[in-house]
């Protein structure tokens, strides 16, 4: 009888649990989180497994997902809002790490989560990534120096001490872009780069975060998933949405549209246009340019999946935007 095997994962250790079809817990596990103590734990399983799951928790669960690939052993990593949902259902809403571990498996068992592949662990998206956060915490220094210079006289040896820090966030930065783009693909990134607002940074940051494009269906899931689809609420036959956000998804890929969306709209005689409308109508720079990074979503799918470059077609604007 094959069984599924659930983790729940911290920075140190993962606390699992091997669970029939039936959802019955057979064992439960304790092991520390690090390559070879994973790996010795799962050459030595002697039932069959259909496969390893996990909830998504930041970077924690990449040796767990990297041995099991090595193996080849299917690997599905869940939302962790998942388990909440499971927990709250609970009547006691008793939480545990050996808990999350059975209602991590409970959900695998519903067919939850998302088997991951080798491009999902590529080391494209943790130098990117990082890159970004060194850029951004360059832009936060550079601010507190401006304060800084204002507030203390005669710091000008404090203040290129300031300099030289901020120098090296970005230098850092930009070695950690040229190791992640070197994991990207660069047809992909060049088809992206037809895009009007698109350029080599994005272009990567974009590709990286998406990953595979044939995951989505059409325009509006890859929307969906950079969380730029605004929040619907019904009730009855009323049905509003508002200008708030889900922000489901990857805050990277969000980022990247709207920043790509905010360059475009300044060249791209559509999205000009566009951004004018909204503006016209009352919306503010944000909630304008958050609609236009929906129409550069678009954009990209029809890229990604066509394989040839953006070619101009006239915006089609809908009420839904």
């Amino acid at each position: 009888m094959s069984s599924i095997i659930a983790f729940d994962v911290s920075k140190d250790e993962l606390v699992g649990v091997r669970m029939h079809a039936s959802g019955r817990v057979a064992e439960r596990y304790s092991i520390k989180n690090d390559p070879a103590s994973i790996g010795a734990f799962l050459d030595k399983l002697p039932h069959r497994i259909r496969y390893v799951g996990s909830e998504a928790t930041g970077p924690y669960h990449t040796f767990l997902a990297e041995v099991c690939l090595e193996r080849a052993i299917r690997f599905k990593l869940m939302n962790p809002l998942v388990t909440k949902q499971f927990t709250r259902a609970t009547i006691r809403k008793k939480k545990t790490d050996e808990d999350d571990a059975v209602y991590i498996g409970r959900s695998l068992l519903m067919e939850n989560g998302r088997e991951l592949s080798a491009v999902d662990l590529s080391p494209a998206l943790p130098h990117l990534r990082t890159a970004t956060n060194l850029v951004n915490m360059a832009a936060t220094l550079k601010q507190r120096r401006g304060r800084f210079a204002t507030y203390v006289v005669n710091s000008i040896k404090a203040q290129q001490h300031l300099s030289d820090a901020e120098r090296a966030l970005r230098v850092a930065a930009d070695a950690l872009r040229k190791i992640g783009r070197s994991h990207v693909s660069e047809d992909a990134c060049t088809l992206l780069q037809s895009i009007s607002g698109i350029g080599e940074i994005l272009a990567a940051t974009i590709v990286s975060e998406i990953r595979d494009i044939a995951r989505f269906k059409d325009g509006k899931a890859l929307v969906a998933y950079a969380g730029l689809d605004p929040r619907v609420r019904q009730s009855g036959t009323s049905l509003v949405r508002n200008t708030h956000l889900t922000k489901r998804g990857s805050p990277h890929l969000r980022h990247a549209l709207f920043f790509a969306a905010a360059i475009g709209q300044r060249h791209d005689p559509d999205l000009k246009a566009y951004y004018a409308k909204k503006r016209n109508e009352g919306s503010c720079f944000t909630e304008a340019t958050v609609a236009n990074a929906r129409h550069m979503t678009h954009r990209v799918f029809a890229v990604l999946k066509r394989g040839t470059p953006y070619e101009k077609r006239q915006l089609v604007i809908s009420s839904a935007c």
